[in-house]
């Protein structure tokens, strides 16, 4: 019996890019349908900005386990998506996928190395529609890297908190259309200590804090833009047999996401 999800991680590009009202990366798989519909349906209007937040590592099982931290979520979000990504599931590997809409053997990174990203993306198609495009991540990772050398802004910080930060920052000047955010903490913490050591778990809550922010500082510009705003992860994890954290297997454990998207309307 499969026990991983259907839907698959390499359709949001393409449904993003649908809610945005622009073309979908060139090679992009199909969109969600019934997402994109939904999501729309929400917006008084144009939807003119979105802000998507980019955790590593937040397994589905965490989510169904630990339902409760992501309380903060659901308050900001109109609807969850049970996704399966890509296989390896590894960093670079999945965010190549759900930006470019397509699987490894099309966008060219098949294992853990960072690359930049030589195929269509949804960065290039917000950029061709005269979008503001900004990538805000932590230094030397994945986001960080793989879609580099593009006509649009990177704030590359330290560590999740000055992601933070900067994101806010970024939100509340309001200067563009499209915002990724990505950091890492409970992703490194896992690795070090565990799946769901006493230090993970609070670096896991540390990352849905961030979002709450982003949400909150997306709230206050309610007059002004529809903003759809995405808690979207790029793999699972799952616990060795030392008892130690890991992912990149092809197991229910990491290849099984939830992302949560929501649209706060304009009034």
């Amino acid at each position: 019996m499969n026990n991983t999800n259907s839907v698959s991680i390499t359709q949001i590009a393409a449904t993003v890019a649908d809610v945005m009202g622009v073309e979908p990366p060139l090679q992009a798989e199909e969109k969600i349908d019934w997402l994109s519909a939904l999501l729309k349906s929400y917006a008084n209007g144009k939807v003119d900005r979105t802000v998507l937040y980019n955790p590593d590592a937040i397994a589905l099982w965490l989510f169904q386990k630990y339902t409760a931290d992501f309380a903060p979520v659901l308050k900001h979000t109109q609807v969850g998506v049970p996704l399966k990504t890509v296989f390896p599931s590894v960093t670079p590997v999945c965010f190549a996928s759900m930006y470019t809409g397509t699987q490894p053997e099309i966008h060219g990174i098949a294992k853990y190395e960072k690359p930049v990203v030589l195929i269509d993306s949804l960065f290039d198609t917000l950029i061709r529609a005269g979008k503001r495009v900004a990538i805000v991540a932590v230094k030397g990772s994945s986001m960080a890297k793989i879609y580099a050398d593009k006509a649009l802004d990177y704030y590359i910080e330290t560590y999740d908190e000055e992601v933070c930060e900067k994101a806010v920052e970024l939100i509340e000047k309001d200067e563009y259309d499209f915002i990724s955010v990505y950091t890492q903490s409970y992703d490194d913490a896992m690795h070090l200590t565990g799946t769901e050591s006493e230090v993970a778990l609070g670096a896991m809550k540390n990352q849905i804090s961030i979002f709450e922010k982003l949400a909150l500082a997306v709230e206050k510009q309610a007059n002004n833009h529809s903003t759809l705003l995405g808690f979207v992860t790029d793999h699972g994890v799952h616990t060795n047999d030392k008892g130690g954290g890991t992912h990149g297997s092809d197991i229910p454990q990491d290849m099984n996401i939830m992302h949560f998207y929501g649209m706060k309307a304009k009034i």
